[in-house]
């Protein structure tokens, strides 16, 4: 099962598949450094096992998904140097392993 998803430092435009939520193993997945548009879709609120998710230094723009706060594992988030404009969700209350 994957566990590690690495796809950083590429040149991969356009949104997030929401089917990036059906990655039901994954502990480590890293987009940063594309032109990744559009908004961060609510399926990434199905990885309830991952550790770490690094969105940073792409285009995405609208809010933070609440569902992130499904993500009680999460350690580390990085969605910096992006363009999105939001309040942070209140459901992020719920990130109570969240250290970075």
């Amino acid at each position: 099962q994957l566990q590690t998803l690495d796809l950083s430092m590429n040149n991969f435009q356009g949104a997030i598949p929401s089917v990036i939520g059906d990655l039901s193993s994954i502990k480590y997945l890293n987009l940063m450094g594309n032109n990744l548009t559009e908004t961060i879709p609510s399926s990434l609120g199905k990885l309830v096992g991952i550790e770490a998710l690094i969105l940073g230094n792409n285009k995405l723009q609208g809010e933070l998904p609440a569902s992130i706060g499904n993500l009680r594992t999460l350690q580390l988030l990085d969605v910096g140097s992006n363009e999105m404009v939001s309040t942070i969700p209140s459901s992020f209350a719920n990130l109570e392993s969240l250290k970075y």
